[in-house]
Order: C-alpha cells, then sequence, then structure tokens
C-alpha cells in the first residue's frame, strides 16, 4: 500500500505494523524524517537494533541475545524481488528501503504499492497546500494563534523542504505571547539580512579573503542566523533546478546585477554535488540551532564548506 509522508508525520499514534517500507522520492531531508520516524518507532524500547545493509542478498538472520528483531536499513534495490520479500516475510525482522527516485526503482515501487505487508511513501517537495496543513496542525498543537496577516505571512516564507520548514516553526513555539503579529513573524523569518547576502558573492575568492570578509560582518549569534538564512536562499535555488533556464528564470528580480554571477555559480554544480551541498546545509543548520555562541564558527565552516564544494 502507498501513503502520504505528511499521514505519517502529523499522526503521532501512525500504526507501522508492516514487514517492508520503501520510502523514496526526490526530497532528501523528508526521506530522512520519514526514515527516522520509523527507525525510532521500532526503537522506542532501546532494545531493538538497526543494521545498515546495500541490498537485500546480504541479509543474515543473526539477532542478539537480548533482541526480539532487527531492523535493516537498505539502499539499494539490487536483488529486490516479490519472491525475495515472499521469502523473508516469515522473519521477524523489519526491513526499511530508503532510496532516491530513479527509473530503476518504478517496477519494484509497483510490487510495494500491491502488497499489504508493504508500505510505499514517496516524498517529494511541499506543495502551498501541504504546507499549510503543517502549520494548521502546528499552531493547534501548541496553542499559536496567528494575527490574520501573520498566518499568511508565516506561510509565504515556510521553505518547501520539510527539514528547513520544521526548524522555522520552532521559532513561532519559543514566543513567550502566542497571539503573534505580523511584526513578530517579519522579526523570526526575515529574510532582510542587513547586506550579509552579499557575502554569497565573494565566495570564488581565497580562503583568507573569504575568511576576513565574514569576520568583519559577523560577529555574533544573531547575524550568523541572517548570514546563513540569507546564504540559503541562493543554496536552494542551486539545488531546486535541473535545468539553467528555470534557475535563470527563477533568480529574484533585485539581483539582476548579480545574474551573471550566479548563472556561472550553477553551471558548476551537478546532481552529485548538490547532494553535498544539502548535507552540508543540514549540517549548518543544526548546529547553528544548538551551539549558541559557538555559531559564529560554525557559519564559518559553512562557507569555507560551500566555496570547497563549488569548486571542486
Amino acid at each position: 500500500m502507498k501513503i502520504d509522508p505528511i499521514q505519517i508525520i502529523l499522526n503521532k499514534n501512525f500504526k507501522f505494523d508492516k514487514k517492508f517500507y520503501f520510502i523514496s522520492g526526490n526530497e532528501i531531508t523528508l526521506i530522512e524524517k520519514i526514515k527516522q520516524t520509523i527507525v525510532n518507532y521500532y526503537n522506542k524500547d532501546k532494545l531493538t537494533n538497526y543494521e545498515k545493509l546495500k541490498d537485500i542478498s546480504l541479509y543474515k538472520n543473526d539477532v542478539g541475545l537480548f533482541e526480539s528483531y532487527k531492523v535493516y536499513l537498505i539502499s539499494d534495490v539490487k536483488n529486490l524481488s516479490n519472491d525475495k520479500l515472499d521469502e523473508f516475510s516469515n522473519k521477524d525482522d523489519v526491513f526499511i528501503f530508503c532510496i532516491e527516485n530513479s527509473p530503476k526503482i518504478k517496477q519494484v515501487k509497483n510490487i510495494f504499492i500491491k502488497r499489504a505487508d508493504c508500505l510505499l511513501v514517496d516524498c517529494y517537495e511541499l506543495t502551498k497546500d501541504i504546507k499549510n496543513t503543517i502549520l494548521n496542525n502546528y499552531l493547534d498543537e501548541n496553542k499559536i494563534k496567528l494575527e490574520k496577516s501573520a498566518y499568511w505571512s508565516v506561510l509565504d516564507k515556510l521553505d518547501n523542504k520539510y527539514v528547513f520548514l520544521e526548524n522555522e516553526l520552532k521559532k513561532l513555539k519559543g514566543v513567550e505571547n502566542k497571539l503573534i503579529d505580523i511584526n513578530v513573524v517579519d522579526r523570526l523569518l526575515s529574510k532582510n539580512n542587513s547586506g550579509l547576502e552579499k557575502i554569497f558573492f565573494e565566495v570564488l575568492n581565497d580562503n583568507q579573503r573569504l575568511i576576513n570578509i565574514y569576520n568583519n560582518r559577523v560577529k555574533n549569534q544573531k547575524e550568523v542566523s541572517e548570514f546563513y538564512y540569507s546564504f540559503r536562499q541562493f543554496c536552494n535555488l542551486i539545488i531546486n533546478y535541473d535545468e539553467i533556464n528555470e534557475f535563470s528564470k527563477n533568480i529574484p528580480k533585485y539581483l539582476f546585477r548579480e545574474k551573471t554571477f550566479l548563472l556561472n555559480i550553477f553551471k558548476m554544480y551537478n546532481s552529485k554535488k548538490k547532494k553535498l551541498l544539502l548535507k552540508l546545509m543540514l549540517r549548518t543548520e543544526r548546529g547553528i540551532r544548538l551551539s549558541g555562541s559557538l555559531s559564529v564558527i560554525i557559519g564559518l565552516r559553512f562557507l569555507l564548506g560551500f566555496r570547497k564544494i563549488t569548486i571542486s
């Protein structure tokens, strides 16, 4: 059977009762969220171990002394077939296949849709309607009230990638006044970056010059956040588009002077480098959120990491 990933996220009592799970799509952060949600469910008693396998043919039934079953995370569809699922269906173990979209998985996904012991979860970028559903659920759950204009402003600012949207919503939770107006929203989710976005256009300079530019402009935690979230808009542009024409059309009009520079940066990226960039962004976002005063260093590491990926 097939299910919408947002149903899993929003339903805290979702029943994970399948033997095989297949998580796919092109939204890496949502794929990771669903995978971790399923793993956490089976590991709630802290007695269940999980093991990573390249493909299902490497499976060995070797449950430990104090375990009733294992959870296996499998990253390739090689050797996966209906017959193979039948062979393992009587095992106590649970199998999670976590694989990004490609032509070779279409047939396998059809197998998972038809089987009662399987669950297929396709993860794609969030549409405005889905973001609306997530926002409403979050507001109700946390008893947060937004003024009407603030509500539409939040919805407009929310990211299309799940993990970034989730982090933006957490900012609302920290507001003491549970009736939030548009001024508070603009302050929390502001895209006004006081010129910090200009650092992006220095990324092709050598490391030492880049370090000097960063240190002169970013001096505290607030400025790190402004720097990172302004920088992220350009990273998302690079990641989200495959064709240069589409990328070009979505460059903000106010950046007409920088358009040539942005097009040249885009040409430096292939799918492999886009994945590396997304991982760097996820790591940085977690670091900035948890590091407090050390976030200035994390911001610099992000900047140098971006440069390294770009010119490699």
